[in-house]
């Protein structure tokens, strides 16, 4: 019997765990303290379907204990909670399927069970300044090819996220070498983070390692007139503000030639009052671009309006690609799809890839689907608009 009250209890943990999960999926928003499960559930979806199936095994085996009513009720309890979990979980992961197909990509289970993490740190050995100001380095690690070519690279400044306040040149190693294996030079940058308020620093140190790279084209063996920027989150951000800033946003060093042939962005917030009002994540958002920007959007609109990529569209702007979830909790993905419509409107052209069911940060894993759909994407899109030698 006590085996049994164990099982029950394991049970009824599990129903509830998924009960949680399945409220995430089906429900369009939901409370800021439930975004890390929502997090858990867009990386880690597919695993949600051998724990429900464990889950309705667990009903089963209580619901046939006939001489136990307790036990009987919990296990036919436990085995509906579970069988609405699994089919919920199942939605994304359809719904994923649907949207590779159109991308025309081919989504590998194998692939989601051991993609491992795309997370790391900065690499010393690899690290050189690329400016100094007010008396600190700003570092960059320079990745290369191991192959060789003929004739100079194209370049790839990757630009870390971190809501303006964290992060490191570290993030993204899987799609440092990534881009490397497909023959880019990646340069990945650090900028001054907030507090105090960066929104004028960032985006002119985002200009300033464009221009310092470029005049070192040649050490490096890069092409100056083929630099592209990619980012995620506040680094989708800053990369979309290096490629769309015009002489509003100085560079925060002496440089010459600061433009971009290209810009791809991962889930950024391309206006940044709509993102203090529409965010899912209102403490964490009004936190981090308060630090940022020194208050809220009435109380500094024109700063808003100035670090926000949405301000710069216009015609001739570099080629776009954006990548985003749509159920970010964290910059919503009306952000892409605004700046997409703008674009458009502006004859920029544009790539928008919407991930359905991801959320902010989908590509912290390597494997999952919103990733495997992106790396697709990414691919065809530098085929297209920025072809390595």
């Amino acid at each position: 019997m006590v085996i049994r009250w164990i099982i029950a209890l394991a049970g009824v943990v599990l129903a509830v765990a998924l009960g949680a999960v399945t409220f995430v999926i089906v429900s369009a928003t939901i409370p800021e303290s439930l975004v890390p499960l929502s997090f858990a559930v867009s990386n880690y979806g597919l695993y949600l379907i051998p724990a429900g199936l464990l889950g309705m095994g667990i009903g089963l085996i209580l619901a046939q204990r006939r001489n136990a009513a307790v036990l009987r009720i919990l296990g036919m309890l436990v085995g509906m909670v579970c069988i609405v979990a699994t089919v919920a979980a199942c939605v994304p992961l359809v719904a994923s399927w649907r949207e590779a197909g159109r991308q025309g990509t081919q989504l590998s289970i194998m692939k989601y069970l051991t993609g491992g993490t795309n997370t790391g740190d900065p690499v010393e050995t690899l690290s050189t300044p690329y400016a100094s100001v007010d008396g600190t380095d700003l570092l960059m690690d320079v990745k290369m090819p191991t192959d060789l070519v003929d004739g100079r690279r194209a370049a790839v400044i990757w630009v870390h996220g971190g809501g303006f306040t964290g992060g490191d040149r570290g993030e993204g190693p899987e799609w440092h070498k990534w881009l490397n294996d497909r023959g880019y030079a990646v340069f990945a940058i650090e900028y001054r983070l907030a507090a105090p308020p960066r929104w004028e620093q960032a985006s002119g140190d985002i200009r300033c390692a464009v221009g310092r790279i470029k005049e070192r084209a040649t050490e490096f063996g890069i092409d100056p007139a083929r630099v592209m920027l990619a980012g995620g989150s506040a680094g989708g951000n800053l990369a979309l503000m290096g490629a769309y800033a015009d002489e509003r946003v100085a560079p925060s060093c002496p440089v010459g030639d600061t433009s971009i042939a290209a810009v791809a962005a991962f889930y950024p917030p391309t206006d940044l009052a709509s993102g203090w009002y529409g965010t899912g994540s209102p403490e964490y958002s009004h936190r981090t671009l308060t630090d940022y920007l020194g208050g809220a959007p009435d109380v500094h609109p024109d700063r808003y309006a100035a670090a926000s990529p949405r301000t710069y569209v216009r015609p001739g702007l570099p080629p776009t690609l954006l990548m985003h979830g749509t159920r970010d909790h964290v910059v919503p993905f009306d952000q892409s799809a605004a700046l997409t419509s703008e674009l458009e409107s502006a004859s920029v052209p544009v790539t928008r890839v919407p991930l359905p069911y991801a959320d902010h940060g989908f590509d912290v894993t390597w494997g999952d689907w919103a990733t495997q759909i992106s790396r697709d994407t990414f691919d065809d899109f530098l085929t297209r608009y920025f072809p390595a030698p």
